[in-house]
């Protein structure tokens, strides 16, 4: 029976971390670790995470004073690996899995002897644990790739990315060895990591994509990818480093240029700051006229209204993840 290394990065999650680790006993597939790394300064995550490590001898955890971040954080448990691993998988300390996460991706490595990367849709809770959003994926349109490579245009195009979340992947081993997680710039909180990983792997190798959500990704005010206007941020400068190495064109640089001008907007929008937005709706239509049109109108419509409304309208969209 193969076994699974799942790794998982805590900060701060002693409201969920209890939920998250419930998830992983919860599994039908039983042949795993968990190994835990936490961030967490002073708050009760790391007493939480003791009293499961105590219970289960596949819990191992480690505390981190100084914070690691987000890469390193994740490169120090992948260091933890047991040598008979062949999958690694990953849950963030707010995350949950449902029962049949594991068994159901390894059922789909078994089946397809060259993919290299399995994922699954996911649905959004809030910080109860209340399913707030059903198929995420379904919801935004965003294809699936079963036993397939990703051209590298279609990665950079999709407007929220073909994989959405770090607890939604597994990879065989060998993947994390030869595409070792990393930041491109001095930053623990680098918020483009999956993004950046994911490319290297789906643009390369087969990936299987499953129709079913399997994860539950927690919607809530301290999520790393709401703390910095979602990734948009550090993406963009490591769209400038693919750009600058040639993987893609230029007409495709635009769009996305325009889409993460976008991005920035709603950001802008959603903290009141309408002069900002104004520039990035600005830039948006500069850098690609026409992509992203019905965005870009909506945008226009937010910059006519009172930025009090326009606030309360878009926080209340972010919270449902659209």
């Amino acid at each position: 029976m193969p076994k699974i290394s799942i790794i998982t990065t805590t900060y701060k999650h002693e409201k969920f971390v209890r939920d998250t680790i419930e998830s992983v006993l919860a599994q039908t597939f039983t042949d795993w670790e968990l190994l835990i790394g936490d961030d967490s300064p002073n708050d009760a995550t790391w007493d939480i995470i003791q009293e499961y490590v105590q219970k289960d001898s596949r819990i191992k955890a480690w505390h981190h004073a100084p914070n690691k971040g987000i890469v390193g954080n994740m490169n120090s448990l992948v260091a933890q690996i047991s040598p008979d691993s062949g999958y690694i998988t990953f849950l963030e300390g707010d995350d949950r899995f449902t029962p049949e996460n594991l068994e159901e991706k390894i059922k789909i490595f078994e089946r397809f002897p060259k993919v290299q990367l399995v994922y699954s849709d996911l649905d959004f809770i809030d910080g109860s644990g209340k399913i707030i959003l059903k198929s995420f994926f379904n919801y935004r349109h965003i294809p699936f790739f079963q036993n397939a490579i990703i051209p590298k245009d279609t990665f950079i195009l999709l407007p929220a990315g073909p994989i959405a979340s770090w607890s939604t992947s597994m990879v065989r081993r060998q993947m994390i060895e030869e595409f070792p997680i990393k930041t491109l710039w001095e930053d623990i909180r680098y918020s483009a990591s999956d993004y950046d990983w994911y490319f290297e792997i789906t643009t390369r190798y087969p990936v299987y994509g499953i129709r079913k959500s399997l994860t539950q990704y927690r919607r809530h005010s301290n999520n790393l990818s709401g703390a910095n206007g979602g990734t948009s941020f550090d993406l963009e400068r490591l769209i400038d480093i693919y750009y600058e190495k040639r993987y893609f064109s230029k007409t495709v640089y635009q769009k996305k240029k325009s889409w993460l001008a976008i991005t920035f907007a709603i950001f802008a929008l959603e903290h009141g700051e309408k002069w900002n937005a104004f520039k990035y709706w600005k830039n948006s239509i500069t850098s690609s006229l026409f992509y992203g049109m019905i965005y870009k109108i909506g945008i226009f419509g937010f910059l006519l209204i009172p930025s009090y409304l326009g606030t309360k309208i878009i926080k209340s969209l972010i919270r449902r993840g659209e």
